[in-house]
């Protein structure tokens, strides 16, 4: 029971299952703030990493530069072949990988441990807030709760972000 505002004498309850099952969100901010979020309701792996990058390059153009935590599901041998064409190079192959070049897609890796350099983790913290006070009864329902809740964030300017002025 959590403390809150009920009637007199009510005894609030709410029904809960330990059921495992789960949506999850990528999403991706452009330099002129416009926005991708794709979900899904399995566990990620690579293969959601180089399904997102395919899905950026149809929305976005063939051409990118991509930013990326480092996230297991990023941080992948077959999505490092899938932009560059080989499985090893001087630029993969060691915890040192800062970027990825493909002929048309590179991708760049954010340092570990730093959120507060990705804009994503922004838009994150806004669809959370936009969350924190609504029950969600079933998964429909979230999946319903996500679509209102995705098209209230206000992207962030990312420029900020990639020259570092929130680390100071």
């Amino acid at each position: 029971m959590r403390r809150g505002w009920f009637p007199i004498g009510s005894n609030p309850t709410v029904e809960t299952s330990t059921s495992w099952e789960s949506v999850t969100v990528l999403g991706a901010v452009t330099d002129d703030g416009d926005s991708f979020y794709c979900w899904t309701d399995e566990n990620l792996t690579r293969f959601h990493g180089i399904r997102l990058l395919e899905a950026l390059q149809e929305r976005f153009g063939d051409e990118l530069v991509v930013f990326l935590d480092r996230a297991g599901y990023f941080w992948a041998r077959d999505l490092w072949e899938h932009v560059s064409g080989t499985r090893a190079t001087e630029t993969v192959g060691d915890s040192s990988v800062a970027c990825v070049r493909g002929d048309d897609l590179e991708v760049w890796y954010f340092p570990s441990k730093l959120p507060e350099l990705n804009a994503v983790e922004g838009c994150w913290d806004q669809l959370q807030e936009w969350f924190k006070h609504r029950l969600v009864p079933d998964l429909s329902t979230l999946e319903e709760y996500l679509r209102q809740g995705l098209s209230t964030i206000n992207e962030p300017d990312i420029w900020p972000y990639l020259t570092s002025k929130y680390l100071s």
